[in-house]
């Protein structure tokens, strides 16, 4: 899935996160951003919205460059092991357009 921004955007980004089509609980899971190799400028903060319902919010979004940033969010259990959203080969992407 590709979302679109337009450089300079300053609100935050919210995202639903989904596992075969179904919201995740993310109780006890600490939640992350994971940029598939790439480190954009001013990088984004994520935090959870409503942990239960598997709502996240992204913030600090305003200083990202013009350009395509290929994510996911990481999600971290209490034994350290990591998972991701989406977990299937092909990461999100962030489309950031000049206006």
């Amino acid at each position: 899935m590709t979302h679109t921004m337009v450089v300079g955007t300053t609100e935050p980004q919210d995202f639903q996160l989904l596992d075969d089509g179904v919201a995740i609980d993310g109780s006890g899971l600490t939640i992350g951003l994971d940029w598939r190799g790439t480190d954009p400028t001013g990088s984004p903060a994520v935090a959870w919205l409503v942990q239960a319902s598997g709502t996240v919010r992204v913030t600090s979004v305003g200083t990202m460059a013009v350009g395509s940033y290929p994510f996911r969010f990481s999600l971290t259990d209490g034994a350290g092991k990591i998972g991701y959203c989406p977990n299937a080969g092909v990461p999100n992407t962030w489309r950031v357009v000049d206006v």
